[in-house]
């Protein structure tokens, strides 16, 4: 057999491979609105737990910019019962208890694990933080939070956040262009009534939802959820707002910082989880940067020896989202390598992959999404948090997806995509603001520099 043929043959078999497979879990919906999943892993040591919250930072009023955030920290400061926060978490921690939180543009998510003979006391405290929060040490807390805020900044208070900067460009004027972490003036006018208000707005029992793993059945997870957070009332989750067209690029931005080394990031803005082309848009992440013989690795890192760092990601939202491609190069690489990112976001459309190149990318596709199946909080994320905006997809819906896809589907969507007037570049480091001029003499230069 020759080895074209045989490359035919595993590209045809990966895509004709049945679904990795469905988690075991079951859902309950509880009279105030709070949906329960359960993922019973009987195999572990420990039982998780999961709050997610549809209260992000797109949520938040101009004024109250950062207060997502803000309350985040702030219920780790102490209930009503135990008003200190290192008493509260001496208590969680005696029970072995590990916990954390993040926030995000649409959501908040809070996470406790507990060995199964601590479960259900701890889970009880642990919501205590929701249901009876104490909101002591705000001052200090805001100082912790302005702290955090500083490490997005250079020495001048300018932003070096790259996401940050192009979000003012992908989305201006909308709530997803801000910081999630707010302003310091935002931040400064943050009390205690404004933390009560936003979350009567919007934590919420039909705006929450809760995951628990490992070895608790169904049945106990439901009246654990009950009793704890039960309480919360029914109301209107807070609408989304369309972010308006992105004003026609390629937008330039840079910030100086006493850096090493500089960090260069190409923007694309995109559509959010209902968008056809997200399958495609994966593919293309995909394509372009999963193991080092993908292409950004294996071009710009390893055969031309230019980064060490260099990568490209996807963040979606509901309704929008961003293609970003990067690299932490040096001032002298600097045309380079934006040169060689040109070249490979022009070639992803001119050149689709080939047999091998496919079927490597489908098999490490396949195998992404079984281990799903491995990773508990994968599974709550995909199956609890993306049901609070309706854009649930199961693990087989996503590989049935995944494998209609074909080669020219990504250089269809590469060439949507990867336009210069849908781009925003963002230079932060040494010399920046002074590089930025040679980039975009590059670009007019370069294969990608054509008209719209």
């Amino acid at each position: 057999m020759n080895l074209s043929l045989h490359t035919n043959l595993l590209a045809t078999a990966i895509t004709d491979a049945p679904s990795p497979g469905e988690p075991v879990h079951h859902s309950t919906v509880l009279a105030n609105g709070l949906l329960v999943v359960s993922f019973p892993m009987p195999w572990l040591h420990e039982v998780g737990a999961v709050l997610y919250v549809r209260a992000g930072s797109r949520f938040e009023r101009e004024e109250e910019a950062g207060i997502a955030h803000f309350l985040e920290h702030m219920f780790f400061k102490g209930t009503h019962r135990i008003p200190d926060a290192t008493a509260l978490h001496a208590a969680l921690e005696a029970m072995a208890a590990d916990m954390n939180a993040a926030t995000g543009p649409e959501s908040n998510a809070y996470w406790i694990s507990l060995p199964p003979e601590h479960l259900e006391r701890g889970f009880f405290t642990f919501c205590e933080m929701f249901t009876q929060p104490a909101f002591t040490g705000m001052d200090m807390e805001r100082n912790v939070v302005l702290a955090e805020m500083r490490e997005d900044e250079n020495d001048q208070g300018e932003v070096i956040n790259s996401s940050v900067l192009a979000g003012t460009r992908l989305w201006p004027g909308h709530p997803l262009s801000r910081s999630v972490l707010g302003n310091r003036e935002s931040i400064e006018r943050i009390q205690v009534g404004m933390l009560h208000d936003y979350m009567a707005r919007h934590y919420l029992g039909n705006t929450m939802a809760v995951a628990f793993h490992g070895p608790i059945d169904h049945e106990e997870a439901v009246r654990l959820a009950q009793k704890a957070l039960g309480g919360f009332p029914r109301g209107e989750a807070a609408k989304t707002t369309v972010p308006p067209a992105m004003p026609a690029g390629p937008h330039w931005l840079a910030t100086n910082d006493k850096a090493a080394q500089l960090s260069l990031s190409l923007y694309f803005r995109t559509g959010g989880y209902a968008m056809p082309e997200l399958h495609a848009l994966s593919g293309i992440r995909r394509l372009l940067d999963d193991g080092f013989a993908s292409r950004l690795q294996a071009i710009i890192r390893e055969k031309l020896g230019l980064v060490y760092d260099i990568w490209a990601t996807m963040s979606v939202t509901t309704d929008s989202g961003a293609f970003e491609v990067g690299a932490s190069v040096s001032p002298a690489n600097l045309p380079r390598v934006f040169l060689a990112i040109l070249q490979a976001l022009v070639d992803v459309e001119s050149v689709p992959p080939g047999q091998e190149e496919w079927h490597r990318l489908m098999t490490r596709w396949r195998a992404s999404l079984a281990s799903t199946l491995d990773h508990p909080m994968e599974l709550a994320e995909r199956y609890v948090a993306d049901r609070l905006f309706d854009s649930m997809e199961s693990i087989t819906t996503t590989w049935q997806q995944v494998a209609a896809l074909s080669p020219q589907e990504l250089s269809r969507v590469a060439g949507e995509v990867f336009r210069p007037q849908n781009m925003v570049v963002v230079l932060i480091g040494p010399q920046a603001k002074q590089n930025l001029g040679t980039l975009k003499s590059l670009l007019a230069k370069s294969a990608w520099g054509r008209p719209s």
